[in-house]
């Protein structure tokens, strides 16, 4: 993120605390973002990669993709090829002012967090919501057009890996159109009345 863009994100929300929240879904700007990882153990593992793509208006494109690619730590530390800060803060200015939307957010930015800290790399921030968790709103895993596990099977082609970002931040760009156009149907117009029935569906859910 620049500095004027920060400058620019503060003295909006002084200005219009929580002004985004009322912005109607159809008009934000999101960002999906994944991680590509040595394995999923949170003490052992990193990231060796991280996608990002913007969905605009509704509409994503394949050249708006942005990837940095990290190289594995070690306990003899790493060293990741050059442009690598460049890359990354390159992802940070795409995610200034933009939703970011992944699956299992917890998790993806604790791994990223680590990853970024040790190459004293500014951490994302911005507010990140569960992909996964928005579209049980209007739906289930039980209803194909609802399910990340839907849209990957549709692509075309596989992932160069099990769990490979760029293809599933392409996966999960189709989903949340999908969500969005439900979203509408269901009157869900504003992001703060997604974040309100996402938390009455997860407060309503049997034990």
């Amino acid at each position: 993120m620049t500095l004027s863009s920060w400058l620019r994100d503060k003295f909006d929300q002084v200005l219009h605390p929580g002004a985004s929240d009322r912005v109607l879904l159809s008009e934000l700007e999101f960002l999906l973002v994944d991680v590509d990882l040595t394995g999923t153990d949170i003490n052992q593992d990193s990231v060796i990669g991280l996608a990002a793509l913007p969905l605009v208006e509704g509409r994503f494109a394949p050249d708006a993709l942005r990837y940095c690619r990290f190289a594995p730590s070690s306990i003899h530390g790493f060293a990741d090829a050059p442009g690598v800060a460049e890359d990354y803060q390159a992802i940070l200015e795409v995610m200034a002012g933009r939703t970011v939307f992944t699956v299992n957010p917890t998790f993806v930015q604790h791994m990223l967090v680590e990853a970024v800290s040790r190459r004293q790399l500014p951490t994302p921030e911005g507010k990140w919501l569960d992909l996964s968790a928005a579209a049980g709103v209007v739906g289930s895993d039980t209803i194909p057009v609802t399910s990340l596990a839907y849209w990957q099977a549709q692509m075309k082609i596989r992932g160069r890996h099990a769990h490979d970002a760029v293809y599933d931040v392409f996966a999960m760009a189709q989903l949340l159109q999908a969500l969005l156009a439900y979203a509408e149907d269901e009157g869900i117009e504003t992001l703060a009345d997604l974040m309100r029935n996402q938390s009455a569906e997860a407060w309503m859910r049997p034990f």
